[in-house]
């Protein structure tokens, strides 16, 4: 007979947001691409001879047994660590990850999977840890235009989005932030140039493994554009990417 009570789950997650709870224990939440995000009470991680210590860190990866679901915090059981991201320990690159792990955060609720942006956490995790720092604005760029590809919100960086005639290699920006042609353009006019059109395409449609060694060039014009529509998606501005950005200039 097979029994229908629900089962632990074991799977690999990335540690996200930590709160302490009474005097020996935390409350961990952790991102899984199964399960999505998961709300987990770690009894005794604070204690000397805790298997939890040094596991729980932000952003290390680990491979979690999770007690099955029930009223209340389920119980985080084991925590083996499989990464620790230590590259992240530089300021700039721990501020973009940072600011990586709150989009996904968004886009992973608690209990459903999105295996598209757990994927896309950890491999813009290892690309923000290893790439050479001054590749990192461009990184970061890539991953927001990915995950504004995953939520269906990058607009059309080929057609005018009013006319869908080709665009070229000069665009502007239209009256809901997408890109259209000169005729179609919002007052005053504000011009995409060739460079910025460019790098957003290449970023759009070349893997992440190549971001690094890409040109520079478009870098300004993509900040402001890659942020308008982020707010726009997410309805809010994040509040990492301003000092990030700010950084990385």
């Amino acid at each position: 007979m097979v029994s229908g009570r629900p089962r632990r789950v074991i799977a690999d997650a990335v540690v996200w947001k930590r709160s302490d709870f009474r005097e020996t224990s935390r409350i961990v939440t952790l991102l899984l691409r199964e399960h999505g995000r998961v709300l987990t009470l770690a009894k005794g991680a604070h204690r000397p001879d805790s298997p939890f210590l040094g596991r729980l860190d932000f952003l290390n990866e680990v491979r979690a047994t999770i007690s099955p679901e029930r009223e209340g915090l389920r119980l985080l059981l084991r925590a083996e660590l499989r990464r620790e991201r230590r590259g992240l320990r530089q300021a700039t690159r721990y501020l973009a990850a940072s600011h990586l792990a709150e989009l996904c955060d968004f886009a992973m609720p608690a209990g459903r999977a999105e295996p598209e942006v757990f994927d896309l956490l950890v491999g813009g995790l290892n690309l923000i840890e290893l790439c050479p720092l001054a590749a990192l604005a461009v990184v970061v760029l890539g991953l927001e235009v990915r995950f504004l590809l995953h939520l269906g919100a990058l607009p059309g960086l080929d057609h005018c989005a009013d006319c869908q005639r080709g665009l070229g290699e000069l665009a502007f920006v239209g009256e809901a932030s997408g890109l259209c042609c000169r005729e179609h353009a919002a007052a005053p006019r504000r011009t995409v140039g060739e460079a910025t059109l460019l790098l957003l395409r290449s970023l759009r449609d070349q893997p992440g493994k190549t971001w690094p060694e890409l040109a520079v060039g478009g870098v300004g014009g993509a900040v402001p554009l890659c942020g308008g529509w982020l707010a726009a998606a997410l309805e809010r501005r994040g509040r990492l990417r301003g000092a990030l950005f700010a950084q990385l200039r």
